[in-house]
């Protein structure tokens, strides 16, 4: 799974061949897994979560710092994190996404999902997915252009998400740039940009996470083989 963050241009299904070798059609859930923290993380990064509970002043408190991570852990406990059966059929996955698309005005994806017919809670997140864009406060052209910036920022091998390199000039396409190469790196002069552009933060929270859902399924999509325009906005 390193390939997902130092050359995810470069993923194809082969790549998942000696997870399938292990756990068999389970490899998908290891490709969407790894997929969805690369969603998380930028999330986090592009608006400078923090990812500590206490204040930076208080961090140094050794004792504070240990009674805060001993509560976190007897929260875990009280969780029942087992996995639940899902239920869910391909057919019936496959449908219910055929009607979105119906709703959206989108062509439903026929055959284009087969590859993740052992796995319909894949189709379910890609209805999920679709289901979020359409009530997002961004028009579907900014959308695609966060796309279109994300696919062309994609790193191809390890130097690309390292060093400096040339940003774009749109401050939305920089912003994807910066987000797809090294997220951690986010300046208040690319947020900057974005608000001398018209966002707010409702807007700025939605490019981010525009940002790293196109992140998310590029990858996806790289490891399952499912065609490109299944993922496009209408």
């Amino acid at each position: 799974m390193r390939k997902t963050s130092a050359a995810p241009a470069r993923l194809e299904p082969a790549d998942l061949d000696p997870l399938r070798a292990l756990v068999g059609h389970g490899a998908l859930d290891y490709a969407h897994v790894a997929a969805t923290f690369h969603f998380i993380n930028r999330v986090a990064d592009l608006l400078h979560v923090d990812p500590e509970v206490l204040p930076a002043g208080l961090r140094r408190v050794e004792p504070l710092r240990r009674v805060m991570v001993r509560g976190a852990s007897l929260l875990m406990r009280r969780m029942d994190l087992r996995p639940r059966p899902y239920t869910t059929t391909y057919e019936d996955a496959l449908a219910a996404l055929a009607r979105l698309c119906a709703r959206i005005g989108r062509p439903p994806p026929g055959h284009a999902l087969l590859p993740l017919r052992a796995r319909p809670k894949l189709i379910e997140a890609i209805r999920l997915r679709l289901e979020e864009r359409a009530r997002a406060s961004l028009d579907r052209e900014t959308l695609a252009r966060v796309d279109r910036a994300v696919e062309a920022a994609l790193p191809a091998r390890a130097e690309d998400a390292e060093g400096f390199h040339a940003r774009p000039q749109d401050p939305v396409e920089a912003f994807a740039f910066v987000g797809t190469r090294y997220a951690q790196r986010t300046a208040d002069d690319t947020i900057a940009a974005l608000r001398h552009a018209g966002f707010d933060d409702l807007g700025i929270l939605d490019l981010a996470i525009a940002v790293a859902d196109a992140n998310q399924w590029a990858r996806t999509r790289r490891l399952t083989n499912v065609p490109a325009d299944v993922f496009s906005t209408p």
